[in-house]
Order: C-alpha cells, then structure tokens, then sequence
C-alpha cells in the first residue's frame, strides 16, 4: 500500500496564521500536524511509501520537515506549482498530480488530507478494507441542525455499504459523516483518471467518492478514537488544549 497525504492547500479560514505557515505544519502537542498524521500511518501493514504533495509556498518547509524524519518506509514530499490560491489544483487535483508523479503500480491507497490530527489507529480498518475488498471509509456522528452541513453525508445498509454519499448536502437527513481518511483499492487511481477526464469536480475528495459509490461497493467503519479536522482558529485551539491535557 502507498500513502498520499494532501498537504498542499492554503488555509485562508485561518489567515494571518497560515499565510506564512503551512497549515500540516502547525504544532500542535509539540509536533506538527503531519508528524501526528505520519506517526499513524507508518504503522498501517504492507506500506511502502508515503507521498506528500504541498504549494510551491511551502515546499520548502516540507521538505525541511521531511529530513528530519526517522520512518520505516521513504517519505516523498512532492511541489505541484501553486504559489497562490487561484493556482490551486484542489485536493483531487492535487491527488492525481501525485500518483501520475509516483503511481501506485498494483498498490492500494491510502489517503488522507493533511489537516487531520489522528490520534487512533488505522491498522483495524486496514484489516477491514482487506478482508471487505472494497474501498473503505471511516465514519463518525455530527449534529444535525436543519440548515446546510460544512460536511459530508453519508447513509449505510444494513451490511454497513454506502448507499448514499454526498458533499456538503443542503439539508442532509443522516448523521453520519466520512472522515478525509479513504482506504482505495488499487483500480482507484484509473477510476480518478475517468472521473476528472469527464468533468469532475478537482476539489474536495468527497466529489470523488460520490461519484465512486455510484460505480463500486464501498464499505465504511465508525470512527473509534480520537479525531480533529484543524479548519479554523478555534478547531486548532481546540486540538491544542486536548493534547496539553
């Protein structure tokens, strides 16, 4: 399996902190978010490398980041050209620069947007998306107010298959929602390829896996552990003062 984490958006919620500092790198517990991230991947079974893909703004405080490691498989830090926000490829965009930079061969994917702060293990559901054979994402609960959700929307069968999977839906009627951790079998980097070729959205992943749950079985599994999606100011203070106690 090869790892991609995202890395290489801007965070303009979060400005003026993250006009200079990438936001995977801001220290939280006393190391930045992508040590937490790759301290959990680098145990996930049968994996041989991880990718990073950032901006050109903050390649090279990647890459200074990335020779101070000390992990089981090489870590790749990859720059797809923006240096500002109109140049940003999105997420998928950013996905598919990747794996056309370093393919994933017969490998499956694991891939994970690099504003999660992790703090439980993926192993179990690595086991799960090998015994299941399906790509796998992982699920947690929101509240539901009436209104618009920030998240996605996810519905599960009674076998615990998507059924239904939607990117910040308008008014959405289930409470589950996928985390940006996808388990990928190995024919998703060709299924990208279709889905970006035909017009699809290069933006957030959860484009994507709408569209894939239409094409293949996916499976999911609910979030056991600790989790924080840093996408603000006060998310990222949040996560800070979980960790200092």
């Amino acid at each position: 399996m090869k790892a991609y984490v995202l890395a290489a958006g801007f965070a303009t919620r979060m400005y003026p902190l993250t006009r200079d500092v990438a936001k995977p790198l801001l220290v939280v517990g006393g190391s930045p978010i992508l040590s937490h991230i790759l301290g959990r991947i680098e145990r996930v079974p049968d994996l041989s490398e991880v990718v990073v893909v950032g901006n050109h703004r903050f390649a090279e405080a990647l890459k200074d980041w990335g020779s101070t490691l000390s992990c089981p498989v090489p870590v790749r830090i990859l720059d797809d050209g923006a240096n500002e926000v109109e140049e940003r490829l999105g997420a998928l965009g950013d996905l598919d620069f990747a794996l056309k930079q370093v393919p994933n061969g017969e490998e499956d994917l694991l891939v994970v947007a690099g504003d999660n702060l992790l703090d439980f293990e993926l192993s179990p559901y690595y086991r799960a998306f090998q015994d299941e054979g399906s790509p796998l994402l992982i699920t947690r609960r929101v509240e539901l107010d009436g209104g618009p959700s920030p998240y996605n929307e996810v519905e599960l069968d009674e076998k615990g298959c998507v059924r239904f999977f939607q990117e910040k839906p308008p008014d959405p009627s289930s409470p589950l929602s996928a985390m940006a951790v996808y388990f990928l079998t190995a024919e998703s980097s060709s299924l990208l390829q279709d889905y970006l070729g035909a017009g699809g959205n290069p933006d957030a992943p959860g484009h994507f896996i709408a569209w894939l749950v239409s094409q293949r079985r996916v499976v999911a599994r609910p979030l056991s552990g600790r989790w924080f999606d840093i996408g603000s100011l006060e998310s990222l203070q949040d996560a800070r003062d979980s960790y200092s106690s």
